[in-house]
């Protein structure tokens, strides 16, 4: 039997193109290196990287951020946030998802990646193509358990600051997995904080940042004094999962 699969989820990194550069008055450079030492110390079977890699969507931000994934010494899987520039991230990394899904498989489990990015915007939207690509894949994998990412969050987290920037006509992509069980879970970043819910047996999980976080709940973004975090979960060849922060 095929062992269970591990995963870090990091996200939300915003790194910079000059390695002095703060965001939100901490170096998310110096973060991201802390945060992936205890990563590293995981073993970790892959990295998933959920967007908002760059601050500024540079080639430097991202060559860095390729340097410091290696070091992990695990594949990397990667989408586009609303910071990065989609097409060169896939560029570094060409199997991030631009404007096609992206699916890789590990056992039983398959991850299907998606770009919810708008060039310019902070909102999201998964466009028709993508919607009917995954509706069409999901069908024809009706025996495997599936784990869907994407950067923004398809429901409310109930922190104003955030929400107002969430995946917008989302009701399409819940349908789609409202219908189909062997959805397990779908992952997010962008809300910069640690989030869980359950959607008619569907983990709906949002990870925390690897620069800086948010507390929960809050009209404007107020930082978490906790530091930088990620998720990691645990896909299971029973189809279950677990899931914690680090």
């Amino acid at each position: 039997m095929s062992k269970s699969t591990l995963i870090a989820q990091i996200t939300d990194c915003h790194l910079p193109a000059s390695p002095h550069q703060e965001y939100r008055r901490v170096n998310p450079l110096q973060n991201l290196k802390t945060l992936l030492r205890k990563v590293k110390a995981l073993k970790p079977d892959l990295i998933l990287a959920t967007g908002d890699l760059s601050e500024d969507g540079s080639r430097v931000s991202y060559d860095v951020l390729q340097e410091l994934f290696r070091s992990v010494g695990v594949p990397v899987l990667v989408l586009p946030g609303n910071h990065d520039d989609a097409e060169l991230l896939a560029e570094v990394y060409p199997d991030s998802p631009v404007d096609t899904i992206k699916v890789t498989r590990h056992g039983r489990w398959q991850i299907i990646r998606l770009n919810s990015c708008l060039p310019g915007k902070p909102e999201g939207r998964l466009s028709a193509k993508t919607l009917t690509e995954l509706e069409k894949h999901i069908a024809q994998n009706t025996q495997n358990p599936l784990l869907i990412a994407l950067h923004h969050q398809p429901v409310s987290i109930a922190s104003p600051w955030i929400d107002k920037y969430r995946l917008f006509e989302a009701e399409a992509f819940l349908q789609l997995i409202d219908q189909h069980p062997n959805v397990k879970v779908v992952v997010w970043g962008h809300v910069h904080q640690a989030f869980e819910t359950d959607r008619k047996g569907t983990a709906m999980l949002g990870g925390p940042s690897s620069a800086i976080n948010a507390l929960p709940g809050a009209q404007k973004f107020t930082p978490d004094g906790s530091g930088p975090a990620c998720r990691w979960l645990e896909l299971r060849e029973d189809e279950s999962i677990l899931s914690g922060i680090i």
